[in-house]
């Protein structure tokens, strides 16, 4: 599945942001506080709508501390719970939306409410076999809401938290979740039947190697290191293997009498083996990586995008990046002209910020390389 435009609302400091026609690798780049880390966080909420954890996720990526329901404004435009956050994006010729919102007290009441007598009203149809249709329908009612946003923000209301609703191609409410942080609870039960069918990992610089083993180790089952391997190759030409030692430590085999730790053969080799294997895990679902270029020397770019190209076509995953490096631009450029001489499967976006007014600038493939030979400033 593949993000074919997106539409961010109200979300950080982005009042509206359009941006069309997006392909399989994209790079987006652009001054200082434009937003390009807020697009990829409103992309990883997008894409895991029905995780109502990820709204908290993100504020301590951010290393922001959540404790109660002020902790979560900075998410909304403006600091302020009234500019409701919207969401949405084309998949594959098919919409999805969410929409954030406050909490306000008595909601969650309501909601556990509807929480016991949707499972209630599941087990009695499992148990005397119901009409389906007007099972369906009652379960349409539970989860439509009990408030309008309107009728909240006039009614002043003690805001203890954030909701969350998500919405179908058909622009159905689909599910519907929340986190309630008054007295430490950090979340509650959701309703609807919904499943996630999106795949979507957010990779940050700082946090690079994170779950990396347990990935390594899925692909050593799998019999899929041998694809890893020949890239690091590249990188190192005398690497024979990778191997997982004690205390979760990973070595590689450069043909010695003993294995070496990877930490000492370089940051680039580290990274690049953390992208392989989160894009390997990621199949046909979507990969975000915030500054792609940190750690990786220039001379390295180009190896870099050729492995990240290729992985991304061999496991059919969607690549939105962000980047402050020219280098690792004309690399992409590069390293794609390269593989596909042709394509038309990359897009460079520079993102322009004039007061509150985002707007995306997309340069093509052609364009990208007609741009570098030309000295055009692409950031």
């Amino acid at each position: 599945m593949k993000y074919q435009s997106l539409t961010i609302e109200n979300f950080r400091g982005i009042k509206k942001l359009k941006i069309d026609d997006l392909k399989r690798v994209n790079l987006l780049v652009g001054r200082n506080n434009c937003g390009k880390t807020s697009i990829l966080e409103a992309v990883f909420l997008l894409s895991g709508m029905s995780n109502s954890d990820l709204p908290l996720n993100i504020q301590t990526r951010r290393g922001l501390a959540v404790l109660n329901a002020q902790d979560m404004l900075s998410i909304f435009k403006n600091l302020t719970f009234e500019n409701q956050i919207i969401l949405e994006g084309k998949l594959d010729n098919k919409k999805r939306s969410l929409k954030i919102n406050p909490l306000y007290a008595g909601d969650s009441s309501n909601h556990l409410k509807k929480q016991e007598e949707l499972i209630s009203l599941n087990l009695l149809g499992g148990i005397i076999g119901d009409d389906k249709a007007q099972r369906l329908k009652k379960q349409e009612e539970l989860i439509s809401p009990r408030y309008s946003y309107t009728d909240s923000i006039k009614s002043n209301r003690i805001i203890e938290g954030i909701k969350l609703d998500c919405y179908n191609h058909k622009n159905k409410l689909v599910h519907k979740g929340q986190i309630n942080l008054r007295r430490g609870i950090l979340n509650l039960p959701t309703l609807s039947l919904y499943k996630e069918s999106l795949t979507c990992a957010y990779m940050l610089p700082d946090k690079i190697m994170l779950d990396i083993i347990p990935k390594l180790e899925n692909l050593t089952v799998e019999k899929k290191l041998d694809a890893i391997i020949s890239v690091l190759q590249k990188l190192e030409s005398n690497v024979i293997d990778l191997r997982i030692g004690a205390k979760g430590i990973i070595y590689i085999d450069i043909g010695g009498n003993n294995l070496l730790p990877i930490n000492i053969m370089g940051d680039g080799m580290r990274r690049i083996l953390a992208f392989l294997t989160t894009l390997a895990e990621t199949k046909n679902g979507v990969v975000l990586i915030d500054e792609i270029e940190n750690g990786l020397h220039y001379s390295s770019m180009n190896i870099a995008w050729n492995a990240i190209l290729t992985a991304c076509k061999a496991y059919d995953i969607q690549l939105i990046a962000t980047t402050h490096s020219y280098e690792a631009i004309e690399a992409l450029s590069n390293a794609y002209t390269e593989i596909e001489p042709q394509g038309d499967d990359i897009r460079l976006y520079r993102l322009d910020k004039d007061g509150e007014n985002h707007k995306a600038y997309s340069a093509s493939a052609r364009e990208l390389k007609a741009g570098i030979e030309k000295n055009f400033e692409a950031r």
